[in-house]
């Protein structure tokens, strides 16, 4: 690696915090998406997913419940995640003069890493629920022996941490420290590169692309596959509605994780088409990245990504309170009961 190259790395001035309000295109996406849409989704997930977490922790320990508080935990750090990206975007945050530090820059080094794992894991969280359900119905005298709470534990396990790995490469080819700003004519706090280990940051985001979009593929086959089964059971029981047992007996408990989980995967699947587009694009075009020729787009496309990520981490509670009983009472136990008692 040639000398000068080494220098751009280590001190490149990434000037979209001043070339965003030349572009107003840019400076709108980003006031409605970021500072507006997702700052307010996200203090309602915050507040949704702590309540998820009350929920489900009252109630009986099972692989499902297992899975939904491991998604709910995910869901919960990424909207604290987005909300400090969605901070730290503020236009008038961007424009003042006694900062010390790049705002994207850092908030992309300490929020927008960890954000792209986070929603990585929930997808993967996803994944491994659908296929339960999918052996639910095709294996329903077996799937209690195949798939047992501990096991789930372990697959919650493994699944952060393959999903965590992609860090290791993008921390170590950049961090925080001093670089120069030709705007403000000093130095400021900001992403720097480690001259001999950027190549890191390809192979950081190639894993994580990869990952997503298989995660995101796999989440429409099993998706598609869960409701061909569902709608093949529901017809096979209509005709049957007299026999008791054999290979179809699902509980009704068990018909509506299977519902619950078909709906948490159908509003992935449309929340995260944009993000899904975002590593596609990512993934095959070399300039868009923050510091590329297409940083504007890189920027408004992520804004939109951020705003649907914030959608789906906020709304669960919605869907569990609409689809299973279980969760309406237990919620109406723990809040509304002591509220009237009040």
């Amino acid at each position: 690696m040639s000398s000068e190259l080494s220098i751009y790395y280590v001190n490149v001035d990434l000037n979209y915090q001043t070339s965003d309000f030349e572009n107003n295109s840019v400076y709108l996406f980003d006031l409605i998406n970021l500072s507006i849409l997702t700052t307010i989704l996200c203090l309602l997930g915050i507040v949704s997913n702590i309540l998820n977490l009350i929920v489900f922790y009252k109630q009986t320990i099972t692989t499902v419940a297992i899975s939904l508080i491991a998604l709910s935990i995910t869901d919960l750090i990424n909207v604290i995640l987005m909300e400090w990206v969605s901070i730290s975007s503020y236009p008038s945050l961007l424009t003042l003069n006694d900062l010390i530090i790049f705002p994207r820059d850092v908030s992309y080094m300490t929020g927008g890493f960890p954000h792209g794992c986070m929603s990585r894991i929930t997808a993967w969280i996803t994944v491994y629920m659908t296929a339960e359900r999918c052996l639910c119905v095709a294996l329903p005298l077996r799937v209690k022996f195949l798939i047992t709470p501990r096991r789930t534990l372990v697959a919650m396990f493994f699944i952060y941490a393959f999903n965590l790995l992609p860090l290791v490469p993008l921390y170590l080819s950049s961090g925080l420290g001093w670089k120069y700003s030709t705007v403000r004519n000093q130095s400021l706090i900001g992403r720097v590169y480690t001259a001999d280990l950027s190549y890191l940051e390809n192979i950081g985001y190639f894993i994580s692309t990869v990952l997503m979009m298989v995660a995101f593929i796999a989440v429409i086959f099993l998706t598609v596959l869960l409701t061909v089964q569902l709608h093949k059971m529901t017809k096979w029981r209509n005709k049957n509605s007299a026999v008791k047992d054999g290979l179809k007996n699902i509980t009704a408990k068990e018909k509506v994780a299977l519902r619950t989980v078909l709906v948490i995967a159908c509003v992935l699947v449309i929340t995260f088409i944009p993000s899904f587009t975002f590593c596609w694009i990512f993934f095959v075009v070399p300039d868009f990245r923050p510091d590329g020729h297409l940083k504007d787009a890189f920027f408004v496309i992520a804004s939109f990504s951020f705003v649907f990520d914030s959608l789906n981490a906020s709304t669960n509670t919605v869907w569990y309170f609409k689809m299973n009983s279980n969760y309406r009472k237990t919620f109406h136990r723990l809040f509304l009961k002591s509220l009237n008692q009040k």
